[in-house]
């Protein structure tokens, strides 16, 4: 990577509401009124705005809001890419850009932005692979694993890496499955036996409703925050709001991190394809530097 003499590494971090109450809290924080009153639905580039920072390892992180929703994402690919172009702009000098979400699959899944932007753009998959795959291996205990999802990047990547059976059309016969939609609601939660564990990394949830009873749904995409772990007071309510709370953190957004620690001229995942063994080029890359699922 190319950066300027003395100047430490920075990567940005874009996100996008999932919610419309989530919608108008982004226009709350980013005085973006219109957007915070409901009167706009993001529909500028200049609407997106600074949500936080965090550093780590003298490695700083502008987290960056594009508050369009996951349907206006998808309908709308070329104001997507307006605004997550905006949104690199507003972060200022930086040596990656990771997507989180439904921000990963538009837009040319990464490429048409790094085309833009001029620097490494990595879609956030490899890292969210690697979480679901060490989590839900640590939860298996031998037993077969199914994966919802199983034709998308992030899917078709853990049925290689996990053996398992990718989109089983009876669900309860699997006593752990792994969600890997892209943009969640996608089953019934009727359809889970009780005694099934799910661990879930579609973004909205892979449940249309509540887990039923006897239904253990754990989040796939979790990492501890490690020490040494610095944010500003934005960064602890994003965590909280957007994260998995205080001391956790999503996992896609240490892929353009780990990528500024290595010193990566390249992302760790664009497009479709995600092989396996990326993946677990990702994880021992991220464990190097003191990061675990968990």
């Amino acid at each position: 990577m190319s950066r300027a003499p003395g100047r430490a590494g920075r990567f940005a971090f874009l996100v996008h509401p999932l919610v419309p109450v989530a919608q108008r809290l982004q226009g709350l924080r980013t005085a973006r009124f219109d957007v915070a009153l409901g009167r706009s639905g993001g529909t500028s580039p200049d609407d997106c705005g600074v949500l936080a920072h965090v550093r780590y390892r003298g490695v700083e992180g502008v987290i960056v809001g594009v508050p369009m929703l996951p349907a206006e994402l998808l309908a709308d690919q070329e104001r997507a890419l307006r605004c997550m172009r905006r949104a690199v702009q507003i972060a200022g000098p930086v040596d990656c850009v990771g997507l989180g979400s439904v921000l990963s699959v538009v837009a040319g899944r990464g490429a048409a932005l790094q085309a833009a932007c001029g620097v490494p753009v990595t879609t956030g998959n490899a890292a969210t692979a690697w979480a679901a795959w060490r989590i839900t291996e640590g939860l298996r205990a031998g037993r077969p694993v199914g994966v919802l999802g199983a034709r998308g990047t992030v899917g078709r990547a853990l049925v290689e890496l996990l053996g398992a059976v990718g989109d089983p059309a009876d669900l309860g016969g699997f006593e752990v499955l792994v969600g890997a939609n892209t943009t969640g609601g996608t089953v019934a939660p009727g359809a889970l036996a009780a005694g099934t564990t799910l661990v879930d990394v579609a973004l909205p949830p892979t449940l249309s409703g509540p887990a039923p009873a006897g239904v253990r749904v754990v989040a796939g995409e979790r990492l501890t925050i490690p020490g040494g772990w610095e944010r500003d007071f934005w960064g602890w309510v994003f965590h909280v709001v957007a994260g998995y709370g205080v001391g956790h953190v999503y996992a896609c957004l240490l892929e353009p991190l780990v990528a500024v620690l290595e010193g990566r001229d390249a992302p760790w995942q664009q497009g479709r394809l995600l092989p396996g063994a990326t993946v677990a080029a990702f994880g021992e890359a991220a464990a190097r530097h003191g990061l675990v699922v968990g």
